[in-house]
């Protein structure tokens, strides 16, 4: 199945989403906190190749760089999925 902008209408507005821990990163800083995937990450033999998102794509340190890529590809939104947390 083939699909085109057209195929979505006037109205529809295209735009790009990430999940906070796979491009967060700083699972460290500023109080954050742990996340119950950085529990359950560092868990040798949960995740493949034991990897974690300690450092993700680090867009809590880089967000200005990615923010300007995605001016620079003339995105228009930008959603971060993130979690609640409990304070």
């Amino acid at each position: 199945m083939n699909f085109n902008s057209a195929d979505f209408g006037d109205d529809f507005s295209w735009g790009v989403s990430s999940s906070a821990y796979q491009t967060e990163g700083a699972y460290n800083e500023d109080g954050k906190g742990l996340s119950i995937w950085d529990v359950f990450s560092s868990v040798p033999g949960k995740v493949q190749g034991n990897q974690t998102g300690k450092t993700a794509c680090d867009f809590y340190h880089h967000y200005i760089q990615d923010i300007i890529l995605m001016q620079y590809m003339n995105v228009k939104i930008f959603v971060v999925l993130n979690y609640l947390v409990k304070r």
